[in-house]
């Protein structure tokens, strides 16, 4: 239990000087705690001895209120140093871990790490902020009145002094055993726990193909298998235990046992007097309270062990930004030099080298699969390279630090998320320090300004989580509005209007234009007709670069572009005829 205090006050950095002083207010709380039984003993003494006098009441009175006071005092002091400063540790710990999310490859999120880091973040942190502090303090206690205990005893009888020894010794070798089962199941609890996490959101994330292939049946078996086994293993956690804990209980009530013969042995034989004869007997009863409520705590302690391994863990994941600097960019044209790619043995690209000039149209044109999207993530630095190296302005991105690059950045994908906000805090998620003047001239050049005002709530209408509240087209102006109020060089653009309605599709393009203007711009491109004006259209085939040039060079090239012109052509001239016999006679 040592080491789990070292690792928590590691873990709180320079929060651990104020918990270290609550280690001394909790050692003295004991102390005070005491203090009413030092009374007893005056009492139990003076009677015996001489009598009672006023003297002797006041005395008592005034031990027993400063022991009162003194508990209470040093409690509070405890409760000040230590317990508040834990809220403090983990409000720091989860800013920190938020901005690690915000810096990890978005392979750690597509590799099986999803329900494991929600479990981290919503379970493990929130279990040990609600046990540390107060385990600590039950641990520092417990090991505190073991030793104030027995040198108590000892004083007063050596022999008394020893069978209270011997009762720590074994019950210590028991309380070794638990410790070994508590570390041994913590792991498997902690690890059906992230099961359950990850079979919960794939369940809520796919309830919709659910629905759509009638899979309802067949998923919720398999989420219930997923309850069913955590169920399991918790009554498993609980049966482990129950031994070990009952024979460390017995350990400190054989103790009470013991000292109690040991006591009436030696009272009988005149080797004790009858005032520290009834001090032992009411205090050995007080004596192993603290230090027996250490077997209860030791389930909590293990599973906060497994919590901060797993929390260590991902705070280990390597980042995307390990050396980065601030660096100040004057020019925003994009160079990939030599860049392979590939994800875990599948490789994507394989040595892609181009230029995309600043303030100009860059189209990326390809089949599916062919590595578009990922030169997108690759610029945006949801990865990094593994060869090679991608330059913006003469820099290597490796060497921008994230938040420095990704102010420099706008991105506007197909698949919109909001945020289970306002409408007026989704747009101004791109600039939150943006006046209300500038959020409303973005959401009319995103011509999404007119339909905001026609919501019952305007501005301040919620939407669901996802912007699942409004639709396809809706969800895109308004990105498209936050995209604009961030006003960064570099726009990132997978072809918006592609899966919109014709009556969307054109606001959405009008918005486009408003967003792109003297912008570096790189449009993954669906629809060849809306890039045949693109300064630079890059083929990419197979994870490499086979053509490059202007609309009216590659159209006379023989080449893949020709190829997908030409296929494009031909589905415009596409009708469909119906077999007269197949006609509605009506």
């Amino acid at each position: 239990m040592i080491k789990i205090i070292r690792r928590l006050l590691h873990l709180s950095g320079n929060f651990s000087a104020k918990i270290r002083i609550a280690f001394v207010f909790g050692f003295l709380e004991g102390i005070f705690y005491n203090l009413p039984i030092l009374a007893l003993l005056y009492i139990l003494h003076r009677h015996l001895s001489e009598g009672l006098k006023t003297q002797d009441i006041r005395i008592s009175g005034v031990l027993i209120l400063a022991g009162l006071i003194g508990q209470y005092g040093f409690r509070r002091l405890v409760y000040i140093y230590q317990d508040a400063t834990g809220y403090e540790v983990f409000e720091r710990e989860r800013i920190k871990i938020g901005d690690l999310i915000k810096r990890f490859p978005m392979g750690y999120f597509t590799e099986g790490n999803l329900g494991n880091l929600t479990a981290v973040v919503t379970s493990d942190i929130t279990f040990v902020e609600t046990w540390a502090m107060t385990s600590i303090y039950k641990i520092i206690n417990g090991y505190a009145s073991m030793i104030i205990g027995s040198v108590f005893l000892l004083i007063f009888d050596l022999r008394v002094g020893l069978v209270t020894i011997a009762t720590y010794a074994v019950a210590l070798l028991v309380f070794n055993r638990l410790q070994r089962i508590g570390r041994e199941q913590s792991v498997i609890k902690q690890q059906t726990q992230a099961e359950l996490s990850d079979a919960v959101l794939e369940f809520v994330q796919g309830i919709t193909v659910i629905k759509a292939f009638n899979l309802g049946a067949e998923k919720t078996k398999t989420t219930k298998a997923s309850f069913k086994s955590t169920r399991d293993h918790s009554i498993e956690f609980e049966e482990k235990f129950i031994p070990p804990t009952l024979l460390y209980d017995i350990c400190f009530n054989v103790g009470i046992g013991l000292t109690i013969f040991f006591v009436a042995l030696l009272y009988n034989g005149g080797e004790l007097d009858m005032s520290i004869m009834l001090m032992i007997l009411v205090f050995v009863f007080q004596l192993y309270l603290p230090t027996k409520a250490l077997g209860i705590l030791t389930m909590k302690m293990r599973v906060m062990e497994a919590s901060l391994d797993r929390y260590e863990a991902v705070k280990q994941v390597e980042t995307i930004d390990e050396s980065g600097q601030e660096t100040s960019l004057d020019r925003f044209d994009i160079d990939f030099r030599g860049v392979s790619f590939a994800y875990d043995e599948k490789e994507v690209l394989d040595n892609i080298s181009f230029r995309i000039p600043e303030n100009g149209m860059t189209a990326l044109i390809g089949a599916s699969g062919s590595g578009k999207t990922t030169i997108a993530n690759l610029i945006a630095r949801f990865w990094d390279v593994e060869k090679g190296e991608i330059r913006i302005g003469g820099h290597n991105i490796k060497e921008i630090s994230h938040p420095c690059f990704m102010k420099n950045i706008s991105m506007v994908f197909q698949n919109v998320y909001l945020f289970h906000d306002t409408i007026l805090n989704n747009i101004k998620f791109g600039n939150p320090e943006a006046s209300e003047k500038e959020i409303l001239d973005a959401a009319r050049k995103a011509r999404c300004h007119d339909f905001i005002e026609r919501l019952e709530h305007g501005w301040d209408t919620v939407v669901g989580e996802g912007g699942s509240t409004l639709s396809g087209g809706e969800k895109q102006r308004i990105s498209i509005a936050r995209a604009i109020l961030k006003d960064a060089p570099i726009i990132l653009l997978d072809e918006a209007t592609a899966s919109i309605d014709p009556d969307n599709e054109k606001h959405i393009q009008n918005a486009i234009n408003e967003l792109v203007r003297n912008k570096t711009l790189i449009v993954i491109a669906h629809r060849l007709s809306t890039i045949r004006h693109a300064d630079q259209i890059l083929v990419i085939d197979d994870g490499q670069l086979a053509q490059s040039g202007k609309h009216d060079e590659l159209i006379e090239e023989e080449g893949l572009y020709r190829h997908f012109w030409n296929k494009r052509t031909n589905v415009r001239s596409w009708r469909i005829q119906l077999n007269p016999s197949q006609a509605n006679p009506l």
